[in-house]
């Protein structure tokens, strides 16, 4: 009896560790998931619910809207991460500074905590910055540049309009733009560069109206030169359209005093 009795304890006590273990594991599962037709928005435990459909929401629109204004579709659905502290963030990504409320690299979109984002002020214009970036990747492997890419970007997200004009900042090609990007990179944190990408999506804008200026995303094919491009979309040169930019920059920043 005695025997029996340690027998059946050992048992219980076997299956007790057991079921603790794996209660264990389910609690240490990192993230929570939401799907919608986009995007499977992971979020770290201990994140409301309530936030990662904040989040997951705000990406469904701007995702829809993009691809309508460009024309442009997702091929595949953004894998989203959202974490609970700005620590796990910047470890994750290899950032080294949380200025950046949110980082798309390797078709993995993560974001810093809602609250983090909110208290900030930057919660929309952070996910529609990051939004235009996952939206545009695959144009920029069918050769369109990264300086048009950012450009639309930063346009969209909104953010340089309420930035001051830099003082004494000339550009003379649109190459200038890619090594202001190179230089201070993912995007850099300088109001001068993001003023100047802004201000460039507005020129095309201004000049050849919305539709054409969206429509010049799509016609990249990866066969078709910049040039042509241009050409084909805007009607003019390149040299001529680059030309005609640069004295519109000229006009948007202020000259430094003789």
């Amino acid at each position: 009896m005695i025997t029996h009795n340690r027998l059946g304890v050992g048992v219980l006590l076997v299956f007790g560790l057991l079921a603790s273990w794996s209660s264990g594991l389910r609690a240490q599962e990192p993230f929570g998931t939401l799907s919608t037709v986009k995007a499977d928005v992971h979020y770290a435990n201990g994140i409301p619910e309530a936030e990662a459909k904040k989040v997951s929401d705000y990406l469904q629109n701007e995702f829809e809207s993009i691809g309508t204004q460009l024309g442009l579709g997702l091929e595949k659905k953004v894998d989203v991460r959202i974490y609970d502290s700005v620590g796990r963030f910047l470890a994750e990504t290899g950032l080294k500074k949380p200025w950046r409320g949110a980082y798309y690299a390797r078709r993995i979109l993560h974001v810093q905590p809602v609250q983090a984002l909110t208290q900030r002020k930057i919660f929309e214009s952070t996910l529609s910055y990051e939004c235009a970036r996952v939206m545009l990747d695959p144009v920029g492997e069918k050769g369109c540049p990264l300086w048009l890419r950012e450009s639309y970007a930063v346009y969209h997200a909104g953010a340089f309009r309420s930035m001051t004009a830099p003082l004494g900042a000339k550009l003379s090609s649109f190459s200038d733009l890619n090594q202001d990007i190179n230089h201070y990179p993912d995007p850099p944190q300088r109001d001068d560069v993001q003023y100047m990408l802004g201000q460039t999506m507005d020129y095309f804008v201004q000049k050849y109206g919305e539709k054409k200026a969206m429509a010049v995303f799509k016609d990249f094919d990866g066969m078709t030169s910049v040039e042509a491009v241009f050409r084909r979309v805007f009607g003019e040169d390149f040299a001529t359209v680059e030309k005609a930019w640069a004295k519109y920059l000229e006009q948007h920043t202020v000259p430094f005093k003789k």
